[in-house]
């Protein structure tokens, strides 16, 4: 069957490039391996601009959210779904200096739109530095977002491993398993380390754990401490998460159960938590912390979009409608990375062309 676009993974990015196909009546095939431990099955979803960690806005803060926020309503408004929710999340000081800071902040032209003090206490949570409001948060439920993809586009999604032998390139189109394909996008995560085309990009795996616990003492909206609480049920909420690039162990560990129970027991006596589950996901890093976009450097029509980690709820929508429209950000663009490239990746790229 002869189609215009081949998505290689249905993550968080396979999952709205092909709502942006779409929506512009392009014809696609998705290849997807289900990985019930990817980074997107077991992200939280939660989405504001700031680094919470420096108190500052993260790169390109403002814009990404602003337009994904946006994006997202408009989702959910067209498709009659209820997968992306407001929620306050309030940062818990961990010093003066650091409750000083987030009140300069505050009155700042820059940041007064995005943050203020939390003049009220919080009820069961111990802060004896106070708390400060982030003003623009709000979660995507990402598991029932994936299950309305894959329901709604079953007929454009193969579910199988993608075999990099299979793609050949013959009068510039693709072709794979019969099929033809003018372009073709990679939305791996991790799984790109392993891809010949693009493995020279500097994608560092960057292990995360959360653990789902059972509360009446936790409050119903996002804390941030360290860790943060989001609530998902009714006296249920996920604790997270770990961030750890040396551990490659393909399962739940205790030292991170323990972690984050140590880091949430500073703001709430551990006696008033039951731990309920634990999960754990790879995020895809990488050694400059911006995300990898753009056109393979030798093969035309092959693209990459990935190096999000965490933050692919708050990157992805404006970052892919910036690939197909070409404009891409420098900061982004794969093309940094050219001195990167090695002599098997270049035989590779000839032996598919030629």
């Amino acid at each position: 069957m002869d189609y215009e676009f081949l998505i290689v993974g249905k993550g968080i990015t396979g999952s709205i490039l092909a709502n942006n196909l779409a929506n512009l009546s392009h014809k696609f095939k998705i290849i997807n391996y289900e990985n019930v431990n990817s980074s997107s099955r077991v992200a939280a979803g939660i989405m504001h601009p700031m680094a919470l960690k420096r108190g500052t806005l993260s790169w390109r803060g403002k814009e990404f959210f602003n337009f994904s926020n946006k994006y997202y309503e408009h989702f959910d408004g067209f498709h009659g779904t209820k997968f992306y929710k407001k929620y306050s999340l309030f940062r818990i000081f961990s010093s003066f200096e650091e409750q000083n800071d987030w009140t300069g902040k505050s009155s700042d032209n820059i940041y007064n739109s995005f943050i203020s003090i939390n003049e009220s206490p919080i009820n069961n949570i111990n802060h004896p530095y106070g708390s400060g409001l982030v003003k623009t948060s709000s979660r995507l439920n990402i598991i029932e977002f994936l299950e309305f993809f894959k329901t709604k586009y079953s007929q454009n999604i193969s579910n199988n491993n993608f075999q990099f032998e299979k793609l050949e390139f013959k009068n510039k189109l693709f072709f794979y398993e019969g099929d033809s394909f003018k372009k073709v996008f990679m939305c791996q995560g991790v799984n790109a380390t392993q891809n010949p085309m693009f493995n020279y990009l500097p994608i560092i795996p960057n292990k995360g754990e959360l653990i789902d616990v059972k509360s009446r003492y936790l409050p119903n909206f996002i804390l941030n401490s360290g860790v943060f609480s989001l609530p998902i049920d009714v006296d249920k909420f996920t604790i997270g998460s770990t961030y750890n690039h040396r551990d490659h162990l393909k399962s739940n560990t205790k030292e991170a159960r323990e972690e984050l129970l140590k880091k949430i027991g500073k703001v709430i006596s551990l006696d008033k938590v039951e731990v309920l589950s634990q999960k754990f996901g790879f995020r895809p890093t990488t050694s400059d912390r911006k995300p990898l976009i753009g056109e393979h450097p030798i093969i035309k029509n092959l693209y990459i979009i990935n190096g999000m980690g965490s933050k692919a709820v708050l990157m992805a929508p404006l970052l892919i409608n910036e690939l197909l429209e070409n404009k891409v950000e420098t900061s982004a663009d794969i093309k940094r990375f050219s001195n990167k490239i090695k002599s098997e990746n270049i035989d590779y790229a000839n032996s598919l062309i030629h």
